[in-house]
């Protein structure tokens, strides 16, 4: 089975740095975003490739897991790690297990989910764990006159939000089949999740048995790349082009925010490169009280269009004061 090389999909080697990958991934997901590049299923695919592969990656569990089973390790085969599929809500759903032999494991996936184009793998070593269904104790093997019960396992799902989305919260309507019957669950995403941030549903996950209780959901927080923004924890960064002019002789700008624009004064003398904190202006601190900051980069723009006044001026000023730059 063909495997999705996630190194070479992000460019980066199979030794590359957290920073190299996250990099690498900024730099594709700018290139490839859907909004610069509308109407192209070329770039939506290479799109998706590439947060998949920086979803892996970025994760240190995942990623070790990838370089030992990937499309170098041998004898690797998603199929037998259990189920995946896309379902309704934009939601990816995913279950693995390392359980023994137990009976339709696979209608109760199935039962929960409600959904086609999933795949069962096959049988895995019998061990027990989280997240692991328990194996089924009759009444005649515990001796006693009515069947043990068994906790449902927890299940996973991948759901994708918007970077506002994930910055300012919602709630989320998902809908599934679950024992027969179809559910729609009202979910809330909290304020200030991130990439590989999990929110638990109590309850909704693999269901009981003989009286046990039901598992529970755990959404695994994926958050798209924004064309102007990027986010390192609960810090937002915007890069902001500011006029030659401005930058020799300080003054005024307007700095884009996530909650609107705000002013901002830089000092004469500015370069290319140089950060400015806006405090309190980043994503919530999730799971606390307060906010992270906003850091404005300066990107210098030269005018494009010069004409000969100006020319002369910019001429005669360069011969009345020559400056060397400093690296």
């Amino acid at each position: 089975m063909s495997m999705k090389d996630y190194y070479q999909i992000l460019g980066v080697p199979r030794t590359a740095s957290d920073a190299e990958i996250k990099k690498a991934y900024r730099r594709l997901a700018k290139q490839y975003h859907p909004d610069v590049n509308k109407g192209s299923k070329e770039a939506e695919d290479r799109f998706k490739d590439i947060s998949e592969s920086y979803n892996v990656l970025s994760d240190p569990k995942q990623r070790k897991q990838y370089d030992m089973f990937g499309q170098a390790g041998p004898g690797f085969d998603p199929s037998q790690a259990g189920w995946s599929g896309a379902g309704p809500d934009g939601v990816h759903y995913t279950y693995s297990t390392n359980s023994g032999d137990f009976n339709d494991l696979g209608d109760i996936f199935g039962d929960l989910f409600g959904m086609g184009g999933f795949k069962r793998g096959g049988r895995a070593g019998a061990g027990r764990g989280q997240g692991r269904p328990r194996p089924q104790w009759t009444a005649e093997d515990m001796g006693y006159g009515a069947a043990m019960p068994m906790d449902g396992s927890d299940a996973t799902a991948t759901v994708e939000v918007d970077f506002m989305d994930a910055i300012q919260g919602l709630q989320k309507t998902i809908s599934m089949q679950r024992s027969g019957k179809m559910e729609t669950l009202q979910v809330k995403i909290p304020a200030g999740v991130d990439n590989g941030s999990r929110v638990r549903i109590a309850g909704k996950g693999n269901p009981g048995q003989n009286g046990g209780k039901d598992g529970d959901l755990y959404l695994l927080i994926q958050v798209k790349p924004h064309h102007q923004f990027w986010r390192e924890g609960a810090d937002i960064y915007v890069d902001v082009p500011v006029t030659i002019y401005t930058a020799s002789l300080g003054g005024s700008i307007e700095v884009p925010t996530i909650s609107g624009s705000a002013k901002m004064k830089i000092p004469a003398g500015t370069h290319s490169g140089q950060r400015f904190r806006l405090p309190g202006k980043g994503a919530p601190v999730l799971g606390k009280k307060g906010s992270g900051d906003q850091y404005a980069i300066v990107q210098i723009a030269p005018p494009t269009h010069l004409d000969d006044q100006v020319k002369t001026t910019l001429e005669q000023l360069s011969k009345d004061h020559p400056y060397t730059p400093k690296l």
